[in-house]
């Protein structure tokens, strides 16, 4: 199965993301057309707190709506991801930690070359809490027991992708 990229056009470029045509040749030489979001990445971290977690509920544009999830953010070009966590934990949360690699998913990539890198955040120490952006000013943080987080997955109270798999990886590597 060989596939081959043979164009590719920039349609818009956005504040984080852009946008291109690409134009695909099948194993039969036939073309096809794909829009494609490019991103530059992004991480996500899971603090841990003993037996509990401490996730964030922020206003979410795309879905109009409050989200509980895992403090996260954008790779800035070139940014180490254990960099850009640390950042996130301490703007989100105000907090330093020591980083465990969680792995990455590959957010959908059907149409968007989009990665999350996650780290689990363990050894926390409070620091200064410096929000960036408006959602990040207006956001609750919230402390619950790991189990009751689980729950809420498995029960389809916390639907962020980046957030389940954080939340799944880590019961998983206590079991």
């Amino acid at each position: 199965m060989r596939f081959r990229i043979v164009g590719s056009r920039k349609r818009a470029s956005g504040a984080i993301v852009e946008f291109f045509d690409i134009d695909l040749e099948d194993p039969s030489g036939e073309i096809h057309s794909r829009d494609v979001i490019r991103h530059p990445g992004g991480v996500g971290v899971l603090p841990l707190l003993g037996d509990d977690v401490v996730l964030v509920r922020q206003y979410r544009v795309a879905l109009d709506t409050p989200m509980l999830e895992i403090p996260a953010g954008r790779l800035e070009p070139g940014e180490d991801p254990r960099v850009a966590a640390e950042r996130e934990l301490s703007e989100e949360l105000g907090m330093t930690a020591t980083l465990l690699d969680l792995g990455a998913l590959h957010v959908s990539p059907g149409y968007v070359d989009e990665i999350i890198h996650l780290f689990a955040a363990v050894d926390i120490v409070a620091a200064n809490r410096e929000p960036e952006g408006a959602e990040e000013e207006e956001a609750e943080i919230v402390r619950l027991p790991f189990r009751e987080a689980i729950e809420m997955v498995e029960d389809g109270r916390i639907t962020d992708a980046k957030t389940q798999i954080a939340l799944m990886r880590m019961e998983r590597s206590r079991e």
